[in-house]
């Protein structure tokens, strides 16, 4: 017995593609099943839509910060930032809100199904904006939707951003994308110009107190003139004040852009949230503390610079000295400043969406204390000055001062005015960083579903499905079904007996079958007597070809045909064999040993006893009269006889020894047709007396565990001269089984 595993043979891609072929019915079923489930739900389901629209992102050049820039660049993240800004929260519930504000009759995402009705789900009822109130659940719900909507692509090596946004109306979708740009747009225009707008307002509120701060001390300083008559001071003391009036002018002005910046600083902190403020000061600390002891440098050399300059004049190498050491330290405290906002915020941080104020608000941060320092210097320089000045008498003390405020308060009411006017240039000038490339227009070619791509999977699904299918057949199936799976057990093939229902097969045996459509019936037909050209008859021949050029000692050769289980075609085997060796001119006899359930007589049309039976019973002692002519030349049949309680034991009969060797001197071959070696012994009965052993193998019946059995069996009864019949086998069922189709066809095919 083969050691094989009966459900874990390995498969050729050949014995694939028969089984196919064998299942093609499953297989197509399968496939046309798929298919037409596919093009109901294509040409039923409600088509998707896209429509997209571009923006290009400029790195805004005169930002509000270039009022009093330190030279910060765009972050590493800046298109990451602006992709997230896109998609974020505040930028959906706005888009809805405005589209729900429109009163256009559009759907609010029209694919959008209520959870709250199963009629609603069933029929696909969509939220119509005349239907309902936006909520604030309903602006949630309806929000995140369009997030899970959108998708924003980066142009590669660009700042281009292409927004798509799917629907199941084409016009809504366009109109979605549109309203995303505007109000995306917006939002940074009104930010671009808001902070401008804060600033104005400051400046103007400035100005108003510095006029009356200026009015006032000009009327003091005129009614101080006329009543104490002091119009002037002495020469030695003119370029003493002029410095420090220069000095002063300087202090204040840095005072007013102190001022300015805290403004700008608080307007900033109030558009963040709590947890954004907290996280600001911290970053604020954090690189103040990392830049101290470069500005502290800096404003070392500053205050030395502004000593110097007054010893030896500006074009001294010194104070030329001083300024480049300034200007290499200022250029670092550039590069450090922008390493820690490069590195510091990066998509992955909380204050993503609020990164352009930070980075705003981190710049603000990083002035004042430089401004604060060089203000604490000059502050230093003034209270010197005016050291020196404390030895004038007290009328002109107090004129110097006054004409000093006066001179101040125009100085700062003329930087303010300047700032003013900065600022609405700035304002007017401010289109946002945003530039609409191309608008959305309505596509009216949904992009889902692909009929084209979901056709191709549904046939590649039927398919997979298909051999799915098959495959559960086959792993539950038992029976041998191809050439390769005898082959494969070493069991020697003798012949292939094709299908009488294959194609090739109905061709040649056409006239049969339209005469008696009983397939049983017909399979029982001595073919190759009544059709000797089809292929089944070649495929006798072949079996006889293969026996006769065996190795045999014999004179005659007692041939026995059995089968493992009953209903494989045995009896139909060795009855068109025993035709074949008729035909070929030999003697033939053909002995119906199955006792039990005996056809012979039927196919051959004669009486049923006497027959073996009676011999063996000593009912009958002459051979001759269990003779039985047949219509076919040189071939004779004896029947099985009566049915006999006890057939093994008939058969062991020393009278059976008698009867072959009277037999064998009239006849070259003998031929038993036994019961099935799985039900009953009587085959193994007669093993002594034959020559050769075939089995008869149907595809698709025969088990593989029947098959070794049998084989197992005869094999350890010490016979060894067997061989396999495989018969019924469909042309379609194995690569072998097509060749042999093929090879008959060509050879003995009717000429119409």
């Amino acid at each position: 017995m083969t050691n094989l595993d009966n459900h874990k043979e390995e498969l050729s891609f050949k014995e694939i593609y028969f089984l196919i072929l064998k299942h093609r019915n499953i297989f197509i079923s399968s496939i046309t099943l798929c298919f037409f489930i596919t093009l109901i739900y294509v040409f039923t389901v409600n088509p998707t839509y896209e429509s997209n629209g571009s923006i290009i992102i400029e790195d805004p050049k005169n930002d509000v910060s270039n009022i009093f820039d330190v030279g910060l660049g765009k972050t590493k993240n800046f298109i990451e930032n602006e992709t997230e800004i896109l998609k974020s929260r505040t930028t959906s519930e706005e888009v809805i809100r405005q589209i729900y504000n429109s009163g256009n009759e559009f759907y609010i995402l029209q694919n959008k199904i209520s959870k709250n009705s199963f009629i609603k789900k069933i029929f696909n009822t969509e939220y119509y904006i005349e239907d309902m109130i936006l909520t604030d659940s309903l602006l949630s719900e309806f929000s995140d939707y369009l997030r899970n909507s959108m998708r924003v692509e980066n142009a590669r090596d660009t700042d281009v951003l292409k927004i798509y946004i799917q629907s199941k109306n084409p016009e809504e979708a366009a109109t979605l994308v549109n309203t995303v740009i505007n109000v995306y747009k917006q939002r940074d225009l009104n930010w671009a110009t808001g902070e401008m707008q804060h600033l104005k307002q400051f400046l103007n509120e400035q100005l108003n107190l510095k006029e009356v701060e200026l009015s006032n001390i000009e009327e003091k300083l005129k009614d101080f003139q006329q009543n104490e008559k002091v119009f002037s001071i002495d020469d030695n003391y003119s370029l003493l004040l002029s410095e420090l009036r220069q000095l002063e002018s300087k202090y204040y002005n840095f005072e007013a852009e102190i001022n300015i910046l805290q403004s700008r600083k608080k307007y900033m902190y109030n558009k963040l949230s709590e947890d954004e403020k907290g996280l600001a000061k911290s970053l604020a600390n954090a690189i103040n503390s990392r830049l101290n002891a470069i500005r502290g440098e800096i404003a070392s050399k500053e205050a030395e610079l502004i000593t110097t300059v007054n010893q030896y004049g500006d074009s001294h190498t010194q104070v030329k000295s001083i300024k480049n050491k300034i200007s290499k330290l200022k250029s670092n405290l550039k590069d450090e400043t922008n390493d820690f906002i490069n590195n510091g915020i990066s998509v992955s941080d909380p204050l993503l969406y609020r990164q352009e104020v930070m980075d705003s608000l981190i710049k603000v941060e990083s002035i004042i204390p430089n401004l604060e320092s060089k203000k604490i210097e000059y502050k230093k320089l003034i209270d010197e000055y005016e050291g020196q000045l404390s030895n004038l008498p007290e009328k002109v003390l107090e004129f110097t001062r006054l004409e000093r405020v006066r001179n101040i308060q125009s100085e700062t009411y003329s930087f303010m005015r300047q700032k003013l006017e900065e600022a609405r240039i700035n304002e007017a000038s401010k289109i946002g960083k945003i530039r609409i490339v191309d608008h959305a227009v309505a596509d009216y070619i949904p992009i889902k579903p692909n009929k084209k791509l979901f056709i191709l999977l549904s046939l590649i699904l039927g398919s997979v499905l298909g051999i799915a299918i098959i495959g559960i057949i086959e792993f539950f199936d038992n029976t041998i079904k191809s050439i390769e799976q005898i082959e494969r057990r070493g069991y020697s093939l003798l012949a292939v007996i094709p299908s009488i229902g294959s194609k090739t097969t109905k061709r040649k045996t056409k006239k049969y079958i339209a005469q008696n459509k009983n397939l049983e019936k017909i399979e029982r037909r001595l073919i190759t007597h009544e059709d000797p050209k089809s292929p089944i008859s070649e495929a006798y021949r072949g079996l006889r070809t293969s026996l006769m050029y065996t190795k045999s000692n014999e004179n005659c050769r007692v041939i026995l045909v059995s089968s493992a289980g009953p209903g494989e075609g045995k009896t139909t085997t060795i009855a068109n064999l025993a035709i074949t060796y008729a035909n070929l001119g030999k003697k033939t006899v053909l002995i119906d040993s199955d006792l039990r359930k005996p056809v012979v007589h039927n196919i051959f049309n004669v009486d049923k006893s006497p027959g073996l039976t009676s011999y063996l019973s000593e009912n009958e002692k002459d051979e001759k009269k269990l003779i039985n002519k047949t219509n076919v030349n040189n071939l004779d049949v004896i029947t099985s006889g009566i049915i006999p309680p006890n057939p093994s034991e008939l058969l062991d009969s020393p009278l059976l020894d008698n009867l072959l060797n009277k037999l064998k001197k009239n006849y070259d071959v003998i031929l038993f047709d036994t019961p099935p070696l799985i039900a009953v012994t009587d085959a193994f009965v007669l093993m002594k007396y034959i020559t050769q052993f075939i089995l008869v193998v149907r595809a698709g019946v025969t088990e593989r565990v029947a098959l070794d059995r049998v084989m197992t069996n005869v094999r350890q009864s010490g016979f060894k001269e067997s061989g396999v019949v495989l018969n019924a086998l469909e042309e379609s069922h194995s690569y072998g089984a097509g060749y042999y189709y093929n090879y008959y066809q060509y050879y003995y095919a009717e000429n119409n």
